[in-house]
Parts: C-alpha cells; sequence; structure tokens
C-alpha cells in the first residue's frame, strides 16, 4: 500500500513537471482535462481528435522552423562560426 502511494505521488510530480513544461505533451494533457472537465468524461475519439489537432499544429510549425531555416539557415551558422571563432584575450 505504500509502494502504491509513494508511486502515485512520483506520477502526480511528473505531470505537475510536464504541465509546467513547454513540450507538445503539456497542452495535449490540459486540453485532454479540459474535456474532460466540459464533459464530464472524454472518450477515445475526443482523445484523438485533441491528438490531432497537436499533430496538425506541430507539422505547422515544423514547416514554418525549415523555411526559416532555408532562409535564414547560412547566416545563422555563419553568426555562429563568427562568435566561436572569437577568442577574449584576458591577458
Amino acid at each position: 500500500m505504500g509502494n502504491q502511494i509513494l508511486d502515485e505521488e512520483k506520477t502526480l510530480a511528473r505531470l505537475q513537471a510536464l504541465v509546467r513544461s513547454e513540450h507538445w505533451l503539456a497542452t495535449y494533457v490540459s486540453d485532454l482535462l479540459s474535456a474532460h472537465d466540459l464533459s464530464a468524461g472524454i472518450d477515445f475519439r475526443t482523445a484523438e481528435q485533441l491528438l490531432s489537432a497537436e499533430k496538425e499544429q506541430f507539422e505547422k510549425d515544423l514547416a514554418i522552423a525549415r523555411r526559416m531555416l532555408r532562409v535564414y539557415g547560412k547566416q545563422v551558422m555563419a553568426d555562429n562560426l563568427t562568435q566561436s571563432a572569437y577568442i577574449p584575450n584576458n591577458s
């Protein structure tokens, strides 16, 4: 019984840390909880729809990131090389 309570406390702590993070899963879990609260329950169809929406948003964000890398990638790489080549003189 004591181990079960400890496991539940660990799970709750991990869930709270996840919700505070910027990970996509945090948004999904939050949306699931909101849907559960609104309808006093949740089914697999709703969970699937919410997950599909997260996937769609992820794919949009990924497409934007790829475009930004294609457009600005060489400039960012050049800036990084310039910064890493700079060695301050401590004497």
